[in-house]
């Protein structure tokens, strides 16, 4: 094992054991160190650190996180290894160790269902149960692919050994390629987690405002079924809004009626069409949800601003780091939401 020490700019220390070829972030946070980061893959660079002494390997350094590394001597934790003792400088602060304590959990892949050409659901077997809160994701990685991919799960299921997640089959993706190759094989791999800091629990007795886009939906509707099944909507009355480009790409519209059926009106979805408006036979099949045209963030201004209950929600954003970003800059310039009310977890 190699000793690595880190410092955050208080001066704080902290200190932990990586193994060789093992990432520095997970290995920090496997250890319980409130290590910054977000999307934990090289996208969002929140993880950087300056080497302070002995050298690291960086593993991917084209990451599109890794622009903020401007000094030869900076990298980004979940992109770099170590193959001797180092010494690490924050440029921040530590942040709360993960809840639950994350770990690494061996898997496999099994059931593969299409939901449309470019989205699927897929479960992940694992060898021992895992923990983790509603909204939060794991590090998935295998298929012979270098570098994990991040997916939230899609129910939640304290203690469960199957994981459902969401992937957009993507030509240019190299893991969801690598996975629909051979459908017919069981595809072993690593999950690590839990990760995420967007979670929900009935027990703050509050209602939320959620806005997913596209794949982003998976940990809402995690969160959705822990609501569910704790009648928080009889009490807390909620809202969801799900962006998608138009009705032919369009998911997941039965299991979201479902759900606003089941809630008697303490759950109200609307679903936003970007690109094109509803077709009326849409429409009419799903007289549970409603459906407005534009991007997700403009669709719940809307909603916002003509909105009477005064109960102040907890607000949820998720999907890719443009919709969130805009979602964002809507919420708290806009619309004049506190930043302490918003959870969100940018990746992609």
């Amino acid at each position: 094992m190699i000793a690595v020490g880190i410092s955050d700019r208080s001066g704080q220390r902290r200190s932990f054991s990586a193994a060789r070829g093992q990432r520095l972030l997970q290995a920090g946070l496997a250890a319980g160190i409130g290590l910054p980061h977000e999307c934990a893959t090289g996208t969002c660079g929140n993880c950087k650190a300056t080497v302070v002494s002995g050298e690291v390997v960086k593993l991917w350094p084209g990451a599109p996180g890794a622009k903020v590394c401007r000094n030869q001597n900076e990298t980004l934790l979940c992109q770099s290894t170590a193959e001797e003792a180092v010494e690490l400088s924050l440029k921040g602060d530590f942040t709360q160790p993960c809840a639950p304590a994350c770990r690494l959990i061996e898997g496999e892949i099994h059931a593969v269902r299409s939901l449309t050409p470019e989205i699927s659901e897929f479960s992940v077997k694992l060898c021992e149960p895992i923990a983790y809160k509603p909204g939060q994701f794991i590090l998935l990685s295998g298929l012979d692919i270098e570098g994990p991919r991040a997916y939230s799960m899609t129910r939640h299921g304290p203690g469960s050994t199957e994981l459902n997640l969401l992937v957009r089959r993507d030509a240019k993706g190299s893991f969801s390629k690598a996975l629909f190759a051979d459908l017919s094989r069981v595809h072993p791999v690593s999950v690590f987690g839990p990760l995420g800091r967007a979670v929900f629990s009935c027990d703050e007795a509050r209602p939320f405002f959620a806005i997913a886009g596209g794949s982003g939906i998976a940990g809402m509707l995690s969160i959705l079924h822990h609501a569910k099944e704790n009648s928080h909507f009889s009490k807390h009355p909620s809202h969801l809004v799900f962006g998608l480009r138009d009705s032919e790409s369009a998911y997941l519209l039965d299991e979201l009626a479902a759900g606003a059926e089941e809630a008697s009106g303490g759950l109200e979805i609307t679903v936003a069409f970007s690109d094109a408006s509803c077709p009326p036979e849409l429409a009419a099949r799903y007289p549970a949800l409603k459906f407005l045209t534009g991007f997700a963030h403009d669709v719940a201004r809307e909603i916002l601003a003509v909105r009477t209950d005064k109960t102040n929600p907890i607000f949820f954003v998720a999907g890719p780091p443009v919709m969130v970003n805009a979602t964002m800059r809507m919420l708290i310039a806009g619309c004049k939401v506190s930043p302490a009310e918003i959870r969100y977890d940018r990746f992609g």
